[in-house]
């Protein structure tokens, strides 16, 4: 099972990232943007991956992800089960969570290492 050392270890190797709480629950933020934040009970974790990402891994695999709208029409990300995915795939969403959400530049710079 993911637990939140995990999730802070993934979010924080990667550049400018900052944990904060997100409605008094961990989070973590690039740019002042989330990222990534955790569910009440944690069990569950907010990634703020690429709506079509979330609409593949919550197709091809429901019993782990769920996409997540906001009043039915705002995307918001993917809601893992983090009791059921891998750390392999937990630390890729994560990358690409801070993907979606880093300046472009960071991006490139962070790619250019």
């Amino acid at each position: 099972m993911i637990v939140l050392a995990d999730i802070r270890s993934y979010a924080m190797a990667l550049p400018d990232v900052v944990e904060q709480p997100h409605f008094r629950l961990p989070g973590f933020r690039v740019a002042d943007r989330l990222l990534a934040h955790l569910e009440k009970g944690d069990a569950h974790a907010i990634v703020c991956v690429g709506q079509a990402e979330a609409t593949a891994a919550a197709t091809d695999q429901p019993d782990i992800y769920e996409e997540v709208w906001r009043q039915g029409r705002i995307f918001v990300g993917l809601r893992v089960d983090l009791a059921r995915v891998s750390k392999e795939r937990m630390q890729e969403l994560i990358e690409h969570a801070w993907r979606n959400r880093a300046p472009k530049r960071l991006v490139a710079e962070y790619d250019g290492r």
